[in-house]
């Protein structure tokens, strides 16, 4: 026995050392199983919903089961403030691995563009001298000469478009239903 103290006195440093890696070690490894089991544990109630776009905190979230786009949008931390949630569903039912992207409001410009190509129209107010000549009769010299035009005056109405040279009725008739203004 006092030979064991006698090595226990001289090794104590060791041995403290061995102790605290041991103990060090053990920690990290329970660590390491409660992280796993918090992963894996999630509810059957749960599920997984991926937020991008102008949201405050894009990322994957877990939530309960018959959450909303509302819901989400909560547990992100809200949306930026260029979000635009009116072609959004915020009642809209959630299920597991959605990907929800919130989109950014559209400027003016944008809103009009998309407008004018729903429309199949050439705005002579705003085409380029390629849209200006894909309208019937309309050749580069007569689409230069609407741009010169509408750099002095804007077309108000689409009958403007007879006061540019070299348009008269005949021109016109054959572009009015592929013009506006708008």
């Amino acid at each position: 026995m006092k030979k064991v103290l006698e090595i226990v006195k001289k090794y104590k440093g060791y041995l403290v050392c061995i102790a605290i890696i041991i103990l060090a070690s053990l920690s990290i490894f329970i660590q390491n199983i409660e992280k796993d089991n918090s992963k894996t544990n999630t509810s059957n109630n749960d599920i997984g919903v991926y937020i991008v776009g102008e949201v405050n905190n894009p990322g994957v979230y877990y939530i309960k089961k018959n959450s909303r786009l509302c819901d989400l949008i909560d547990v992100a931390d809200g949306v930026t403030n260029d979000a635009d949630l009116d072609v959004l569903n915020m009642a809209k039912l959630l299920n597991d691995g959605d990907k929800v992207e919130i989109p950014k409001k559209k400027t003016e410009e944008e809103i009009q563009i998309e407008h004018e190509e729903k429309s199949g129209k050439v705005n002579i107010n705003s085409a380029t001298k390629e849209e200006l000549m894909s309208l019937t009769s309309i050749g580069s010299s007569t689409a230069d000469k609407i741009i010169k035009y509408r750099q002095e005056f804007e077309f108000e109405k689409i009958e403007d478009i007879m006061n540019v040279s070299g348009i008269g009725e005949s021109k016109f008739n054959n572009i009015k239903d592929s013009i506006t203004v708008d």
